[in-house]
């Protein structure tokens, strides 16, 4: 069975536009999808920061395999790897060459098993005083977890470069943001990064 596509946008920056063009995209591949807008927390690494509780809210509430895809995310073609797919969570590892952290938090599926719920439910009070990347990282390394996790693929992770076509193949393509916002909170942003790794 495939997920249940979810995300969330804010009011902030050219969020909106995204979100309408992320809707058409899983229309037009025939995917299930709940995009919802949500009131801003007041910059980009607090709107950021809704994400585990968003997630949660959408396990809790539609009791189906989800997959988390940032809104400003582009789908090239049907995320045919997620079909059935037998574990608790899946992502991207990060290159422990250039990251300390174990996971890329763009792209996620999360199925709605007892060890996935009890994580994300620690996940959400992880976060608030860091990103959700570094929460994430954080939950994770709190404790041996019995979670079923999956590496995904590196073509539903793909970062597009500024002006240049992503690779032949990709499925998941992100974009860098670049809104005010983020702008605003770049060192805030990097401290974080800084502190947890």
């Amino acid at each position: 069975m495939m997920p249940l596509l979810i995300s969330y946008f804010t009011a902030d920056w050219k969020y909106p536009q995204h979100a309408y063009e992320l809707r058409q995209q899983c229309d037009a591949l025939g995917l299930d999808h709940h995009i919802e807008e949500r009131p801003s927390a007041g910059g980009y690494i607090q709107n950021c920061c809704i994400k585990p509780q968003f997630i949660l809210d959408c396990l809790e509430r539609f009791q189906r395999p989800v997959l988390w895809v940032d809104v400003d995310a582009s789908i090239e073609q049907r995320p045919v790897f997620f079909d059935g797919l037998d574990c608790d969570f899946a992502a991207m590892r990060m290159n422990p060459a250039h990251r300390k952290r174990w996971w890329h938090v763009g792209t996620m599926y999360w199925a709605p098993t007892h060890s996935a719920l009890e994580f994300v439910r620690e996940w959400v009070s992880c976060t608030g005083d860091m990103t959700d990347e570094s929460s994430l990282d954080q939950t994770f390394k709190s404790r041996e977890w019995p979670l079923r996790c999956v590496n995904v693929p590196p073509e539903y992770f793909v970062i597009q470069q500024r002006h240049q076509k992503p690779p032949a193949g990709s499925v998941i393509v992100h974009r860098i943001s670049s809104g005010p916002s983020k702008k605003q909170q770049t060192e805030a942003f990097n401290r974080y990064e800084r502190e947890v790794g």
